[in-house]
């Protein structure tokens, strides 16, 4: 039976329950062609889709870090420096991004390390979209209007400068496959295999969210939102400050400060704290690091 781009069959569509919040991450290669998978899948299942243009759009209201950062990535290895000073509120903010949509709905985000930004919640499911080369290149002519050779030279140059990129900004290898709970291979499936394979498994039991999952999601945001603020206020954004929500604490990891460096800090914090009170204890900020499957 031949199935439309967009057909899913019934039994395979996302939970109905409007509490739910499965987030559904999907690494792709240059010119994979996920976009029409996406679409597609956001159609059938009633996910929201958003892709890695819509963060760095986010992003770039804080004054075009993200724009920055892809032009310094070049550079990076000489100018490590100042390649790191942009890399944390980089991440912070993606991440915040990230998550403030994955707040709004149930979300399909589409780029190449969003699975890097956020933990393994239960309800994440972690995807790899892996396209055959003639694809690639035959989307890729048309996209530009080149030749094959330059097709072949455009991918393979983006596939090195991601694959350089998650090494520099999470210290990870995206081709690792202890980072995804499911790859596909769009050389042995069709889109709409692959859209069904998607749609069944965000209907999956294991992938709903708990309570417990949902708590752990806002306990990340509002830490986020803190450490987000610290970063693009420019009388914190020096220090490197980690942030943890304790129940009704904001903890503050950060250098040793002045008291009145620790006041500002504490009081820039409490502005996204809410109600909750905020502490500072002087040691060794940490950036978020991946959960990575053992080999």
């Amino acid at each position: 039976m031949t199935v439309g781009v967009g057909a899913v069959d019934n039994t395979c569509k996302a939970p109905s329950d409007a509490g739910s919040m499965a987030i559904i991450l999907i690494s792709r290669g240059t010119m994979s062609g996920v976009t029409p998978l996406t679409d597609s899948l956001s159609k059938a299942i009633g996910y929201r889709s958003v892709s890695r243009e819509d963060l760095v759009a986010r992003v770039n209201e804080h004054g075009e870090i993200a724009n920055r950062i892809v032009e310094s990535i070049g550079n990076a290895t000489r100018a490590y420096e100042q390649f790191s000073r942009l890399r944390r509120p980089y991440v912070i903010l993606m991440r915040l991004a990230l998550l403030e949509y994955a707040e709004q709905d149930n979300l399909i985000y589409h780029g190449y390390s969003g699975h890097l930004l956020i933990p393994a919640f239960r309800h994440v499911l972690r995807v790899r979209i892996n396209a055959p080369l003639p694809m690639r290149i035959r989307t890729t002519m048309a996209h530009f209007r080149c030749t094959e050779e330059e097709a072949v030279e455009k991918i393979q140059t983006e596939d090195e400068n991601r694959g350089r990129w998650a090494r520099f900004m999470y210290g990870r290898d995206i081709r690792h496959t202890g980072l995804y709970d499911l790859i596909l291979n769009l050389q042995r499936m069709s889109v709409p295999a692959a859209c069904r394979l998607l749609g069944c498994a965000a209907n999956e039991p294991e992938l709903q969210p708990l309570p417990e999952t949902l708590q752990e999601v806002q306990e990340l945001l509002l830490a986020t939102r803190v450490e987000a603020a610290l970063v693009t206020d420019s009388r914190t954004s020096t220090h490197e400050i980690e942030a943890k929500v304790k129940g009704q604490t904001i903890q503050l990891v950060g250098p040793y400060l002045e008291d009145d460096q620790r006041a500002l800090v504490c009081q820039v914090a409490q502005s996204e704290s809410g109600d909750k009170r905020v502490e500072y204890e002087a040691g060794c900020a940490a950036i978020f690091e991946p959960v990575i499957d053992a080999d």
